[in-house]
Order: structure tokens, then sequence, then C-alpha cells
């Protein structure tokens, strides 16, 4: 069943990037300053999580590749091993060709190889179905998939509310208390983070160790 959703998810982007090339608005961000607001707070979690100067991060749902360009803007020094996975084919051989140089990108939702950290950044604030038990099933077996594929920590945002709900426009929101249950009793550790410029959003950190 997960993999028609992936096949709807992408049939959805692929057409939102041919009609609004590498902007926010392909990738149903509202803005660029939200987008970067998210991506300030992934980054800062990498920077206090890593124990090491050579990374690497696989980015779950990159899009066009906005997160590699943030990176960029903010001048991030470690040593960087990138990797790009989205369903979207049209938005893997854009980000194919304008940065072959510096990072590697793939079809699909599951990293090929290990990395340090795995980031998913509005991934699973869209669906293509008004069930949110379909949606829960979905995310739960990503979450699990990727954790395989993990060796420091997961993170990734929600759109959250009081009521558990898919909007007619398909934007997931979900309850904090049950995403917090589920990593807890999955994988173990887990912290959220919230940015008041921001709201009704939250990030998690999932890691494979506690933080000291």
């Amino acid at each position: 069943m997960s993999r028609s959703f992936d096949s709807e998810i992408a049939e959805i982007y692929n057409e939102r990037f041919l009609e609004f090339g590498p902007l926010p608005e392909a990738s149903m961000w509202f803005s660029k300053k939200r987008q970067f607001a998210r991506f300030d707070i992934i980054l800062n979690q990498i920077k206090s999580l890593s124990q090491k100067k050579k990374i690497s991060v696989s980015d779950i749902g990159c899009g066009y590749g906005a997160f590699l360009e943030f990176l960029s803007e903010r001048k991030y020094s470690h040593e960087l091993h990138y990797y790009g996975y989205d369903v979207s084919d049209e938005v893997v051989k854009f980000c194919q060709k304008k940065y072959s140089n510096r990072a590697s990108f793939h079809t699909g939702s599951i990293p090929v190889m290990d990395s340090d950290f795995i980031i998913m950044s509005g991934t699973f604030n869209f669906f293509p179905s008004r069930d949110y038990n379909a949606w829960r099933r979905y995310f739960y077996r990503v979450l699990n998939l990727l954790w395989s594929k993990l060796k420091c920590a997961m993170i990734f945002n929600l759109q959250i509310s009081d009521q558990e709900k898919i909007t007619e426009g398909g934007i997931v929101y979900s309850s904090q208390k049950e995403i917090e249950n589920l990593c807890k009793s999955s994988f173990g550790n887990v912290s959220v983070i919230t940015n008041p410029t921001i709201p009704k959003d939250m990030t998690f950190v999932v890691s494979k160790h506690s933080r000291s």
C-alpha cells in the first residue's frame, strides 16, 4: 500500500515542480522564511549531536535541494557527505544536474546506505488521502525502515494539532503525544523542539544514544 501512496505523492510533486520550478511552492512550503526556520532547527540539532567533523546526512524528501542551498548560505564548515532522496523523479533529475559535484541524489524514500543523520523536513506533512490511519501506518513503516539505516539521529518535523486530521488539501496534523509515545516505545530517545515563529510545527529528534 505504501508503494501506491509513494506513487501518488510522486505524481503530485512532479506536477508541482514542473509548474513552479525550484521554489518553496513546489514543495508546498508557505515561504522560504518558514522553510529556513525549520532548517535552522535541524542544523542546530546536527551540530549539537555531531561528535566528529566528518558526517553523512540523508535528506528524505529533499525536493529541489533547498537544504543543501541552506547549508551553503549558513557556511556549514564540517566535512559533509550529503545524500538527497525524493520520490519525485523530476526534482531528483534537477538536483543531479545542478549539484552533481557537491552531493548525490536518488529516487526513492529509503537510503541506499547508512547515514549519521536522516532528516525529513516537511516530508510527512502531505498525504494523498484523508484517511489518517492510513497515514499513520505509512509514517510508522517508513520510520522503522529509516531507523535501520541510521547511526546517530533522525530529525523530522510535523504539523501538530489537538485534533488529528488530514485537511481537504492533504495537509496532515498529528498529535504530539502520540508521536512522542511512538518514538519512545519503538526507538527510545526522543526530544521535541518548537519555534514560536512557526506555530503548530514541531521538530522531533530521535537519537540512537541518549544525550549526556
